[in-house]
């Protein structure tokens, strides 16, 4: 059994190793002989089964009718092979740019297919993804291959697989692209109060006034539309008796000028929970403006606002690792 997981991890090996010197990591390809393979496809094979026991049973009775129909299936597989290869042959391929995604969201991986010539059949896939079909190009189209992000991180696709069984079904050709491409994937946001760590943190001389309201449970800012879902605690039902609708109340949290999020003070059952409650934290203050730091561990990002901020904040959550 352990000589047998060998054998196959070696195996294995040593095809990434030829698969990477015989079709490279590229942004764009180009199909032919060199990255093109093609094989008898599981009807295929049945097929020339069939074929040769017609030819057998033709030779063994010496009936030239039953021959010639062995030969006329041999035939069309030969001819299928040169139109199914043909059909892959030449088809320019670019790789789009993928966005990032969440944890629990689907990640897509983009090809952008070009052809001059009508190309039929084309199917998409990765090990693990969710497979894209094609049943005809004519000129520019795009296929992609989905993938449900579990976990934070980087999710790194594999080779994608581009196949097409066309015209008969009997032959499979193939190729495997390395397209080169990973996806980031955030922590999945987790609804919570904000909550601030700013006493520890020396703030600059002057902004100890200045300050800004984000969504939070110190005071109450006003009221609002109930929405479902949302606890009945949060009701105003004082409002609720005077016959002014069903109204909950708008809890805001007063922010700092220049105001710090920390992993070690964020409440949670586990790391990823409270990398989560981070980054709900980190969208929730991106969208009043304020500025806000980020200290996991010993990683400090210093406080600022806007979308590279908030990105470089984001990709430090997804690729924190605790010692």
């Amino acid at each position: 059994m352990k000589r047998s997981s060998a054998l196959s991890r070696y195996w294995q090996q040593w095809l990434a190793e030829w698969l990477d010197r015989r079709i490279p990591p590229a942004s764009e390809f180009t199909l032919n002989q060199r990255n093109l393979f093609i094989f008898p496809s599981r009807t295929g094979w049945i097929y020339l089964v069939l074929t040769t026991a017609i030819f057998l049973l033709g030779s063994n009775y010496q009936n030239n009718l039953v021959l010639a129909l062995a030969y006329l299936l041999l035939s069309l597989f030969i001819i299928s092979i040169f139109h199914c290869h043909h059909n892959l042959r030449g088809l320019q391929i670019k790789v789009m740019p993928v966005t990032h995604a969440y944890t629990g969201q689907s990640v897509r991986f983009t090809l952008q297919l070009q052809s001059n010539r009508p190309r039929y059949d084309l199917e998409l896939s990765a090990e693990g993804g969710i497979a894209e079909h094609q049943p005809e190009l004519t000129a520019t189209n795009q296929l992609g291959v989905a993938f449900v992000a579990s976990h934070r991180g980087w999710l790194r696709p594999g080779r994608l697989r581009i196949n097409s069984q066309w015209p008969m079904g009997l032959l499979n050709c193939w190729t495997l692209l390395n397209i080169n491409q990973v996806a980031l994937v955030y922590p999945q946001p987790l609804r919570c109060d904000i909550q601030l760590q700013a006493d520890d943190i020396p703030v600059p001389t002057g902004q100890e006034s200045s300050q800004r309201h984000v969504q939070g449970m110190d005071e109450i800012q006003g009221l609002r539309p109930y929405r479902p879902g949302e606890s009945l605690s949060q009701v105003a039902w004082k409002q609720v008796a005077q016959g002014r609708g069903l109204v909950s109340k708008e809890f805001m949290t007063p922010v700092p000028a220049q105001c710090w999020l920390e992993l070690r003070k964020t409440t949670g059952l586990d790391l990823e929970e409270r990398l989560s409650k981070l980054c709900f934290q980190v969208q929730t203050l991106e969208q009043q403006q304020a500025q806000y730091g980020l200290l996991l561990g010993s990683q400090r990002i210093a406080p600022g606002f806007g979308a590279e901020h908030q990105t470089r904040c984001l990709t430090a959550l997804a690729l924190y690792e605790s010692n």
